[in-house]
């Protein structure tokens, strides 16, 4: 409980007391942050539905508010990581420079630029997404994203940062553990969404024929997510050295857009 409690404090706008020890369990047990996906996963998903289904806003201005929300339930931590991982990347130079422009507490145009393109294909992506489907794939999204996370920094270097404790101690067993923790986390939503349709009118609900494939292409984001944390860590490795906390956010932030697309493919196609 430790972990989950210095997670919900560093990732969330929730205030809890936590120890030194909680914190140390955190950075041990880093792949137990697909629960912190969960929680935006339900804002997500609450938030798109019934801004959707009661017609009080159109698709795009809901996602626009939804994901204002979540930025902003999380004080923007993932955005300002993705802001500082943009002026990283864009700065001409050597690997020194480039981990100058990083740590650099000034925002350039690059690092905004880069952090608004991410913002907006989420944005874009989340509105295109049938309504019937808003809450299951917002949902898998945000759990997703986090096994991003947790899969760039199995596959990064740790820096000196405050996050180079997680990555250190986060290895090939840790992203598995992740793995599985997702796949129950979405295929305890997956049944609740069923539950729904078979005892209520609830409109997020969808029949069981209809799930059981969403839930079975769901092994594609899977590995979508996987694979943006190993092309971030080795991406960090090249321009930085090291995969730190501003990396895993930006990580996180692009992550989601992946999954949103992916998502988007998918329903295309089945």
């Amino acid at each position: 409980m430790g972990a989950l409690k210095a997670m919900f404090s560093f990732f969330t706008m929730i205030r809890l007391d936590i120890t030194r020890e909680d914190m140390d369990a955190m950075d041990r047990k880093f792949w137990m942050v697909p629960v912190i996906g969960v929680f935006y996963g339900l804002i997500a998903a609450v938030m798109m539905t019934v801004l959707t289904q009661f017609d009080l806003v159109n698709s795009l201005a809901a996602s626009v508010i939804t994901f204002f929300v979540i930025f902003a339930m999380n004080r923007f931590l993932h955005i300002d990581g993705t802001i500082d991982v943009g002026d990283g990347l864009v700065v001409a130079g050597t690997k020194e420079d480039h981990l100058r422009a990083l740590k650099d507490s000034r925002i350039g145009a690059g690092g905004m630029a880069f952090a608004l393109m991410v913002i907006l294909m989420s944005l874009v992506f989340a509105a295109a997404i049938p309504v019937l489907l808003m809450a299951l794939f917002l949902f898998c999204a945000e759990v997703l994203a986090k096994v991003g996370m947790v899969s760039a920094a199995a596959f990064g270097t740790a820096g000196d940062g405050m996050a180079g404790n997680s990555v250190r101690n986060t290895k090939g067993p840790s992203l598995l553990y992740a793995i599985i923790l997702a796949i129950v986390l979405i295929a305890v939503f997956g049944l609740f969404i069923y539950a729904l349709d078979e005892y209520t009118s609830i409109p997020v609900a969808m029949p069981y024929h209809t799930l059981l494939r969403v839930l079975t292409v769901f092994v594609v984001p899977l590995f979508v997510s996987i694979l943006t944390g190993v092309i971030m860590s080795a991406v960090a490795k090249k321009n930085f050295g090291m995969v730190n906390g501003d990396v895993l956010g930006a990580t996180n932030e692009i992550s989601r857009a992946a999954i949103l697309l992916t998502f988007l493919i998918l329903i295309s196609v089945i």
